[in-house]
């Protein structure tokens, strides 16, 4: 699925424009960046692709618009051999690790418990505002699941979580994630 990015600005005179007006194919993996900057925006401007360091968390008061995807039967628990935790853990940190900025997190993995998909936990520091477009997703905390059908709103507020995809076809979200100060995962009390 590709689509279609038209974006805004004014001329020399001030006038609103059309900048650009472009389609794009989806990566097909991982998040797909419609508009971002690492700082919020002033006008009038010119319209052009702000700063933004990317590639997935602004910097504090930056913001990402995204679309997200899950394929069928997607389950971070399948990334490594879950027989041990740990390693598993670890194997899907640094799976994730390569395209989000995640904050430190001292809990050993085995103190999350037993609930699935802890291998896929992290934390990013930004307040993501996700619709569910088709397809289910799951977004895994530590004591519940959260399942998302079309039309359903999330609002993660820099929350330890994991996501899943249990059904045959394509999840896919879209959204705002907003850059945010985080202090990193607290300890939990064993």
């Amino acid at each position: 699925m590709g689509f279609r990015r038209v974006v805004t600005g004014h001329d020399t005179n001030g006038k609103a424009v059309v900048v650009s007006d472009a389609e794009f194919a989806s990566s097909g993996h991982g998040p797909d960046s419609i508009w971002a900057a690492d700082a919020p925006p002033s006008f009038p401007d010119a319209g052009a692709r702000p700063e933004f360091a990317g590639p997935l968390i602004p910097l504090p008061g930056g913001f990402h618009v995204i679309r997200l995807s899950f394929p069928p039967r997607f389950d971070p628990d399948n990334w490594a051999d879950s027989s041990d935790p740990v390693q598993a853990a670890a194997a899907a940190m640094a799976q994730i690790s390569t395209s989000v900025a995640v904050v430190d997190d001292p809990n050993p993995p085995e103190t999350y418990g037993a609930a699935p998909d802890f291998t896929g936990f992290h934390a990013t520091a930004s307040m993501d505002c996700l619709m569910q477009l088709t397809g289910e997703s799951v977004c895994v905390l530590e004591d519940a699941e959260i399942r998302l059908a079309p039309g359903d709103w999330l609002v993660l507020n820099g929350v330890v979580h994991a996501w899943r995809n249990d059904g045959d076809q394509e999840a896919v979200l879209i959204g705002m994630i907003a850059g945010a100060k985080h202090s990193g995962a607290p300890l939990r009390e064993h």
